[in-house]
């Protein structure tokens, strides 16, 4: 299955290269660290699965519900 990883060592350029492969399917499972918190809008992403618990309520909202799923009624 193709991933790719989007963190803070990584530049800018490769973090929204691998953003946009994931929006358009090429890419099927992205890791990211806190980096990509909020502001990510991507459609349909059927999981978020946080390996460890962030440290404050705000953080968790903006991690699982920024991700394209806000809004939606399924």
């Amino acid at each position: 299955m193709r991933s790719d990883v989007i963190h803070g060592d990584k530049s800018q350029y490769y973090r929204t290269k691998a953003i946009q492969q994931f929006k358009t399917g090429h890419t099927r499972v992205l890791i990211a660290t806190d980096v990509a918190s909020r502001g990510l809008d991507v459609q349909n992403v059927t999981h978020v699965i946080n390996y460890q618990l962030p440290q404050t309520m705000e953080a968790y909202i903006h991690r699982i519900g920024r991700t394209g799923r806000a809004g939606k009624k399924e």
